[in-house]
């Protein structure tokens, strides 16, 4: 019999294996390093808490028997916090109860599979829940460009008409002043190349294709406009929002 040959594409996805056991590590990350994705671990529930928060990985393969902190703790921990809620965690055990599998999905746990581990079912399993994400994700961002689409609009109304008037009557006043002095003068051109500045944010909006945040001060983000609307920006953080 042929063996059973997958072909999926792997693109910058990373996945984090929780266990204790360092055989089992290397069992997990030999079969999907050599399928394309990138592996982290953790030997421990606090660890596996801090590496997720900082790395932000794209799945998680969550150990249930480990010391101190369990894989049903780990995973109510990890779907509570904001910064990785959404992080797919596939619960790996012996244990193959219904009763263990339920209480699995209870705290969290996108899927369930037992050891031995197959490598072709948690292939399959990894891919399944990833296709989930990426949908996930289109959606979000598909989401977000609508209302920055309607935000751009609405920005473009507000705004270019008083910018109109403002340029309208800086010229106007430009041309009716008698023999004005160096330092008015400096003023209107001030106020007109300011109002260009603006009229510049309004477009680079208005051309968005995607949403793209830089960070703004300590924990804030604001919009990339140069990234967001296909340009380059000065800012060398670059995250989704």
């Amino acid at each position: 019999m042929m063996p059973l040959k997958i072909e999926l594409e792997r693109k910058n996805r990373t996945i984090m294996v929780v266990d204790d056991n360092r055989d089992m590590v290397h069992l997990f990350k030999k079969i999907l390093a050599t399928h394309g994705y990138s592996v982290i671990s953790a030997e421990s529930g606090n660890e596996a808490l801090s590496m997720a928060c900082k790395n932000s990985p794209d799945l998680i393969l969550l150990d249930l028997a480990m010391p101190r902190m369990d894989g049903y703790a780990v995973c109510r921990k990890l779907k509570e916090s904001n910064k990785t809620n959404m992080i797919p965690v596939i619960m790996v055990t012996c244990r193959s109860t219904m009763k263990d599998k339920i209480q699995g999905l209870e705290t969290g746990a996108d899927d369930y599979i037992t050891k031995p581990i197959h490598y072709v079912e948690l292939l399959t399993r990894v891919e399944s829940l990833m296709k989930i994400k990426e949908l996930h994700e289109r959606l979000i961002e598909t989401q977000k460009l609508e209302m920055l689409a309607q935000i751009a609009v609405s920005v473009n109304h507000e705004i270019n008409n008083p910018l109109c008037a403002i340029t309208a009557n800086a010229e106007m006043l430009r041309m009716t002043l008698e023999s004005p002095d160096e330092a008015v003068l400096q003023k209107i051109t001030t106020i007109l190349k300011e109002v260009e500045r603006i009229k510049q944010v309004v477009n680079k909006l208005s051309r968005a294709t995607k949403v793209i945040s830089m960070d703004y001060i300590s924990g804030i983000k604001m919009l990339d406009l140069d990234k967001s609307a296909g340009g380059v920006g000065k800012s060398q953080t670059e995250n989704a929002y």
